[in-house]
């Protein structure tokens, strides 16, 4: 096992809290899905601008509350819909990066989809600078996140990817791929969920007979889309499903926080 890295998966529709952070293990596929408990076609909230609000709300509960900053962003937005703008978007990114860089590390980076929309897994390298580094520098990274960065990120995904504000992000995601006319109108959110099973079955017995990179490309052949289509990987990545990252060995956007610092 890798003990230099760690993921921590940031979702784009739900609550803000961080989900759980663990060292890399053996199987690409971390990212998980929608809970098949969740009730279908919930929605977090009847439209963009109502989930501001909440947002807003809930921002004097939080552990780590938004900056002043961020807050001017999503109010912002109230006056076009709910609708946080690409410009706004790119600046609570920069916004997020010098945080971090105050901090005393190199500046965080991400995964790129089409139109410049951002991963939403942060994976860090500490290059050898041990667990305790590692988990610091992570820990400081999503304070920098949930201040200047994690609710304008979400809303901005929202309004491309999931307008219907499904809860369930596998939804949402499917949804997207029916909008862009990228599969059949009959298919669904549980469709995907089984997909997406047979796809890691098929990736965990392929690694005797093929190289791993081999073998995940092939396991990708069981979707009823194109998985590396620009446009699927669109919806994947605006549904808080950051699939550049999911492959064998990708070091796409993987930040090192000591990195061309005096740390």
């Amino acid at each position: 096992m890798n003990t230099k890295r760690l993921y921590c998966a940031v979702l784009a529709a739900g609550l803000l809290i961080l989900t759980g952070c663990g060292t890399v293990n053996a199987s690409p596929q971390h990212a998980p899905t929608g809970s098949s408990t969740e009730v279908a076609s919930a929605k977090i909230a009847s439209s963009l601008s109502e989930r501001i609000q909440n947002l807003l709300a809930m921002n004097d509960t939080m552990a780590q509350p938004m900056s002043e900053k961020q807050i001017a962003i999503l109010k912002r937005a109230l006056d076009h819909d709910g609708k946080v703008s690409k410009t706004d978007y790119d600046q609570a990114w920069s916004n997020y990066q010098q945080c971090v860089i105050d901090k005393g590390y190199a500046a965080p980076t991400s995964t790129i989809y089409s139109d410049g929309i951002r991963g939403s897994t942060t994976v860090t390298d500490a290059d050898d600078r041990g667990e305790d580094a590692l988990h610091k520098a992570q820990d400081d990274s999503d304070a920098c996140r949930l201040s200047e960065y994690q609710s304008v990120d979400e809303m901005y995904r929202l309004s491309l990817g999931n307008p219907q504000l499904y809860a369930d992000r596998d939804e949402g995601f499917v949804d997207c791929l029916k909008r862009k006319e990228l599969v059949d109108p009959s298919y669904t959110a549980q469709q995907f969920k089984k997909e997406f099973e047979q796809s890691g079955e098929e990736y965990s017995a392929n690694p005797e007979q093929y190289p791993p990179k081999e073998a995940w490309q092939k396991s990708q052949e069981v979707y009823s889309f194109d998985f590396y289509d620009s446009q699927v990987q669109y919806c994947f990545a605006t549904n808080g499903h950051d699939v550049k990252t999911w492959a064998p060995e990708s070091d796409e956007g993987v930040w090192h926080p000591f990195r061309n610092n005096n740390q």
